[in-house]
């Protein structure tokens, strides 16, 4: 082998390392993904206020490093989540946040809601995935959340706007402002944070 070519399998040697490095970096991250409505996604705040960057900041302030991803799409239902479950929550989630129900009580009955959040949750155990199920909508969707939860075991979350008076909503009265997502993040996060730990712990 000549000089040129030895330098040469050497950089490339040196690059695949990195790369492998960066990946093992990478993945030694835990992923937490925030799938749900309006809540999570952070609807009517900017990036830097919405619920994923409220959770990440809770976190990081504990501590916790972690990825925190927005899966939140505005106006879903818990049918439209079952719907897009696979493209949504990517296979390197560790924790998933499942936060559906708030639009349903418009358009079908709360037993379609449990028959919803129950597959959401099965598929993602089945993938390894932890789940937290938080308990959103009225009191039948909520009720159909906690009975999905203690029938699966995972974690409840059992009230999203629990310290989210009228001065941390938004115009509409519904949805929280950046001090609002910032409560729920707070409340969020150790729940989070707990379900990491015994994630990690499983290793």
């Amino acid at each position: 082998m000549t000089g040129g070519l030895a330098r040469r399998a050497v950089l490339l040697g040196a690059s695949a390392l990195a790369g492998a490095l960066a990946t093992a970096a990478a993945a030694a991250t835990p992923v937490v993904t925030l799938f749900g409505d309006s809540i999570m996604a952070g609807y009517g705040l900017s990036p830097a206020d919405g619920m994923a960057a409220q959770v990440q900041a809770a976190l990081a302030a504990m501590g916790v490093t972690a990825e925190v991803r927005n899966a939140g799409v505005p106006g879903d239902t818990s049918a439209d989540g079952l719907g897009r479950l696979n493209s949504a929550v990517r296979r390197d989630t560790t924790v998933c946040v499942v936060e559906f129900g708030g639009n349903d009580r418009r358009l079908f009955p709360a037993s379609q809601t449990h028959d919803d959040l129950d597959a959401i949750v099965k598929q993602l155990k089945a993938r390894g995935v932890t789940v937290v199920l938080v308990a959103a909508g009225g009191p039948e969707q909520r009720e159909a959340a906690r009975q999905v939860a203690e029938t699966n075991g995972v974690t409840l979350f059992p009230d999203l706007f629990a310290g989210v008076g009228p001065d941390l909503r938004q115009g509409d009265g519904i949805h929280p402002n950046a001090g609002g997502e910032k409560v729920i993040a707070s409340r969020l996060a150790p729940v989070v944070t707990k379900l990491l730990l015994a994630a990690d712990l499983r290793r």
